[in-house]
């Protein structure tokens, strides 16, 4: 636990930084969704008739557990705007934290899970970070191009690192301070993220506790005995199931809060993933649950709410570039910065811009994650950079065939941000490697070596 706890103070400092930052606005209550929301909660005055139907907008989404939270308001300080934005900043705060848990029971090292979870707190705090992470970016942007041309491969590493790192940063705090913590509907999303990231740090403490091992030969980079390995208890080992019953519950009240949620059976899925890579045995079979709570959400779904889209519905969908868009952000880290350099080149006299550093960071930021990404491929971390790649990916997926809004980004970022750090810590090894002295060849032994007793 000692090794925990100082690493544990980073999410909660960024906890306070968002509960600084919270709205206390009266206009929070005045948006369009939040004020016909309202207005249909004192109307109806049943907080559980919202189990059996559409939920307050009436635009054919089954959402009663967010609901819930918004009855919560109600009853506790109505008409009170800083009391619903103090809802709003309680349940990031506790997204952060839960973040935390999940990386340290799937991954098992401290500081990826308080720099990770710490790196996602910060994503709430929005423009305050936004001016200085680009202004850095583009100089380590140069830094990076000055080392290729110049051949020094240590500079273009440190280059990489900060671009991998920091080209991945700034983008998502656009969204999270005005979608999650200043707009009142986006509670959706952070209240099914809270039950997501509990049934996946449910499950993960199961397998955790329960998986068996594979015997395999130890390599040089395994960690020793004293660093990475934790004693379970027969009786912790015996009781996992019951970490298992709480992720299969966390799913329920994910999949009633937000319909982002379909993913987490696949999520979890992942998961087992992960561990199968870090050499465990996971318990795939029991997999069968998550699967059969999502069918009977489906079944509980169609009938309880009408299955013909409404007209909010109609206007979200799309197809096309938009999709593609969507998804190349994520499967492409550098997919913006190409853009944009694409966009550029396709003015008139597009020649002039190479006179500018704007086309050379951009090129600069590409071949940063191309070299950062080739440094994965031996990584110790390998495993969890991958798997929360795909993670990321995976649980944006459904989101990608509407019109973009900022809390669509929010489950996916709370794996990106376990990415991020991962890949930033892979290229600082490679960087450390590249700068170290050259190894120096041993002289050769003399036989019989000096000193040595003679061979009879």
């Amino acid at each position: 636990m000692r090794r925990w706890l100082p690493w544990f103070l980073l999410p909660v400092l960024a906890c306070l930084g968002i509960c600084a930052h919270r709205c206390t606005d009266p206009s929070l209550l005045l948006d369009s969704d939040t004020s016909v929301l309202i207005q249909a909660l004192r109307a109806r005055h049943a907080p559980l008739s919202w189990f059996a139907g559409d939920w307050p907008l009436q635009n054919h989404f089954y959402r009663p557990v967010s609901t819930l939270t918004f009855e919560l308001d109600q009853w506790l300080h109505p008409g009170d705007a800083a009391g619903f934005g103090l809802t709003n900043a309680l349940l990031a705060m506790a997204c952060v934290l839960l973040l935390f848990w999940l990386v340290r029971e799937s991954v098992g090292v401290p500081w990826i899970a308080g720099v990770s979870s710490g790196l996602f707190g910060l994503w709430h705090l929005g423009g305050i970070l936004l001016a200085p992470l680009e202004a850095l970016t583009t100089f380590l942007a140069g830094l990076s191009l000055i080392g290729f041309f110049r051949g020094g491969k240590a500079t273009v590493l440190i280059g990489a690192l900060g671009l991998a790192f920091l080209s991945q940063l700034w983008e998502p705090t656009m969204a999270f301070d005005s979608r999650i913590v200043s707009w009142l509907p986006g509670r959706t999303a952070s209240t099914m993220l809270v039950f997501a990231l509990t049934s996946m740090a449910s499950y993960a403490r199961y397998e955790r506790l329960s998986a068996p091992r594979l015997k395999r030969k130890a390599s040089p980079t395994d960690l020793p005995a004293t660093k990475g390995t934790e004693v379970v208890t027969e009786r912790a080992r015996s009781s996992a199931w019951l970490w298992l019953v709480a992720a299969v519950i966390a799913e329920v009240f994910a999949l009633g809060a937000y319909e982002q949620a379909v993913m987490l059976p696949l999520a979890l899925l992942g998961l087992a993933l992960l561990f199968r890579w870090q050499d465990r045995t996971p318990r795939w079979k029991h997999h069968w649950v998550f699967w059969a709570v999502f069918m009977l959400y489906a079944a509980l779904r169609l009938s309880l709410v009408p299955s013909v889209p409404s007209g909010y519905q109609l206007q979200q969908f799309r197809h096309g570039s938009g999709v593609v868009v969507a998804l190349a952000d994520y499967l492409i880290p550098a997919w913006n910065w190409l853009r944009e350099l694409g966009a550029a080149l396709t003015v008139p006299d597009p020649w002039i811009l190479w006179l500018t550093i704007t086309p050379w960071a951009q090129i600069a930021v590409s071949v940063g994650n191309i070299t950062t990404w080739w440094q994965v491929r031996r990584d110790v971390l390998w495993a969890p950079i991958v798997s929360f790649f795909a993670l990321a990916t995976l649980t944006f997926l459904p989101m990608a065939w509407l019109q973009p809004f900022g809390h669509y980004h929010y489950w996916p970022s709370a794996m990106r941000a376990v990415f991020v750090v991962g890949l930033a810590a892979a290229s600082l090894r490679g960087f450390a490697s590249a700068v170290s002295l050259p190894a120096l060849q041993a002289p050769q032994r003399r036989r019989p070596a000096p000193g040595s007793l003679p061979r009879l």
